[in-house]
């Protein structure tokens, strides 16, 4: 997320922004909890800056189970997104990014590379010509087959938070159940990092739902900076970032 966050920023981040929840732990345990939703407040919108969570399950994202990551929204549920030469087009109108984005459009991969890490293997996709993809979003049906699995499963698994998804013989079953499709059961959301050159995003580890968000990113209320090496200690502050909102 550099330059948009530094190490030594300590954020605050609104865990009501979009919906107020029973807790998802037991204080001071950490005991994991189900939580549930009491009121919605708000969406997520592009450009929101949101704190979100990987289900700890092994599908396609071992690296992130469990981890908490920082990303922008750059497209909601039902959007069309698409990425030519590290353009970014939302419903065919190109996003604008904050200033604080950084971006090279030096050496961009030739479109129909496709890069073997990429979400949607087999589509001719890279990181910087990418889709156009219809954003998943509550209700959506969804044809499955042995042959896209390897793309739905991870959704699938990561509504549920259980490896439902089994493949038995030619016949795919979800819960035990033998399917064909897929009703999508939540909203979700394509995220990228702020420095869209070298970032780990949904470009990679495919879309976030809607319960894997935990609040949005609202300011910076501290920044120091540990790599200077003055004994002043009012001199490692980053006075500037302080209160620098998103």
């Amino acid at each position: 997320m550099a330059d948009t966050l530094l190490p030594g920023d300590f954020l605050l981040v609104n865990l009501a922004a979009y919906d107020l929840h029973t807790p998802t732990q037991i204080p001071v345990l950490g005991t994991p909890l189900k939580s549930i939703t009491l009121f919605n407040i708000s969406v997520p919108e592009i450009n929101d800056l949101v704190l979100f969570k990987f289900p700890d399950i092994n599908v396609h994202t071992k690296p992130y189970n469990g981890e908490s990551l920082i990303k922008r929204i750059i497209a909601c549920s039902g959007d069309t997104l698409q990425i030519i030469q590290k353009h970014i087009y939302v419903n065919r109108k190109e996003l604008i990014l904050p200033p604080s984005s950084r971006r090279s459009f030096d050496n961009i991969k030739r479109k129909g590379r496709e890069e073997k890490s990429i979400y949607f293997k087999g589509a001719g996709w890279n990181s910087d010509n990418y889709g156009p993809i219809v954003i998943p979003s509550k209700g959506d049906t969804i044809e499955i087959s042995k042959d896209n699995l390897h793309i739905w499963q991870q959704l699938i698994v990561f509504e549920y938070k259980e490896k439902v998804v089994r493949v038995e013989g030619s016949v795919i079953t979800i819960s035990g159940k033998p399917a064909r499709n897929y009703i999508v059961q939540k909203n979700h959301y394509f995220v990228v990092g702020d420095n869209f050159n070298n970032s780990t995003d949904s470009r990679y580890f495919g879309f976030i739902d809607e319960d894997m968000i935990i609040g949005r990113v609202m300011l910076i209320y501290w920044s120091m900076d540990e790599q200077n090496d003055s004994k002043n200690f009012f001199q490692k502050i980053r006075w500037d970032r302080i209160f620098d909102s998103f």
